[in-house]
């Protein structure tokens, strides 16, 4: 059970990713402008479910968990690429400086303010520019947010399972539940963030509680087809409505359809692990966090084009900046274009940063080792 892989719920983690770059992804008349696409953002949630429920697989049951190894490894698994894709907005930001000062052109808004402004610098560094009401959670790199979330949540955990012990599981759950309860309130005693990261998170590692109590029950072949096959449709019908408390109802589904999907026992959960999906899931955290940034340099190249040549490739339709080449064939090519890019960009981000930082991770941990054995045997 411990060494188990859920390849269906690695290849949601792939699917949700791209639905995060349609939703940031806005091209006239083309898919990016479906409704469901339009409240993609709402899939960061299954980012905080998909996490708790998998750190709650691998180290949820865990005795004598050591919090330098545990964080650690979480540092290396996240900080890298975090840390380079924050370095490329610092360089996106001297760009606009230029152009703004030789040549009085703005990029939506003028360089290193607001979002990009210098004092959101250090609170990216640390990851808790996501924490506080007197940071912009939305600020550099914007999808970051939810990786200052996740940060600390391990921590969380690490704490939860360490001080709760027999009773993690209760905490999971009275934590999500409780975080559920003030977003229903509408309580201010934290940030919104923090309690989309808190309900989803601690709600996951309590539907892999679900999960391993239930791992005995095998649905059926047309059972799980059947009951995977409502989950998509409901899960469809939700990302794509705006009514009332959907913030709440739609992770709450999400566990649902982690749990069910985990089985693997549907006619969806096979599809879910043919090559393709399984490659966009290993390289959905470079999808996530590269793809604002080539959205950007692709906006502002259309927004110099258009001032260059007149022809209106970067509309601005009431407060969103659009890229259009023409009509809908053509645009609808255009982003199917940039996926590819994105894609082949974040499979370069993921060999030479993302395992590399797993491996530095081993490295570190081996360099300490051996240190340590160095000093026992100095003493002895």
């Amino acid at each position: 059970m411990m060494n188990k892989r859920f390849e269906a719920l690695d290849a949601f983690r792939g699917i949700c990713a791209l639905s995060v770059v349609l939703y940031h992804m806005n091209v006239l008349g083309s898919v990016t402008e479906l409704d469901f696409f339009n409240n993609s953002s709402i899939f960061v949630e299954f980012f905080f479910v998909l996490s708790g429920f998998v750190l709650a697989h691998g180290y949820g049951s865990k005795e004598n968990l050591n919090f330098n190894t545990f964080m650690k490894a979480r540092f290396f698994r996240l900080y890298p690429l975090h840390f380079f894709m924050f370095l490329v907005f610092v360089i996106l930001e001297f760009g606009k400086l230029f152009a703004y000062k030789f040549g009085g052109f703005v990029f939506n808004n003028e360089p290193f303010t607001n979002s990009a402004a210098v004092s959101e610098m250090i609170p990216n560094l640390l990851l808790i520019h996501s924490w506080t009401p007197f940071t912009e959670n939305i600020s550099f790199n914007g999808p970051s947010w939810s990786i200052s979330i996740e940060f600390y949540m391990y921590a969380l955990l690490y704490i939860s399972i360490v001080l709760f012990k027999s009773n993690r599981i209760i905490s999971w759950f009275a934590i999500s539940f409780t975080a559920f309860l003030l977003m229903y309130l509408g309580s201010e005693i934290l940030v919104s963030s923090v309690l989309r990261g808190l309900s989803c998170f601690f709600g996951g590692a309590f539907t892999y509680v679900m999960y391993k109590k239930l791992s005995h029950f095998k649905p059926s072949y047309i059972l799980g087809s059947i009951v995977e096959t409502l989950l998509l449709i409901l899960v469809v019908l939700i990302v794509q409505s705006t009514f009332e408390y959907r913030s709440i109802i739609a992770p709450v589904l999400f566990f649902f359809t982690v749990l069910f999907f985990a089985f693997e026992c549907g006619i969806f959960s096979q599809l879910l692990k043919i090559k393709p999906l399984q490659y966009a899931g290993k390289l959905s955290y470079s999808i996530y966090m590269t793809h604002y940034a080539i959205l950007f340099c692709l906006l502002s190249t259309a927004m110099v084009l258009q001032k260059i040549t007149g022809i209106e490739m970067a509309p601005m339709i009431e407060t969103i900046r659009f890229l259009n080449f023409g009509g809908a064939i053509i645009n609808n090519l255009v982003v199917i274009v940039i996926l590819a890019i994105v894609i082949y960009i974040s499979s370069l981000t993921y060999k030479y940063i993302e395992i590399k930082g797993q491996k530095l991770n081993k490295k570190v941990g081996a360099d300490s080792s051996t240190e340590q054995t160095r000093i026992s045997a100095t003493r002895s």
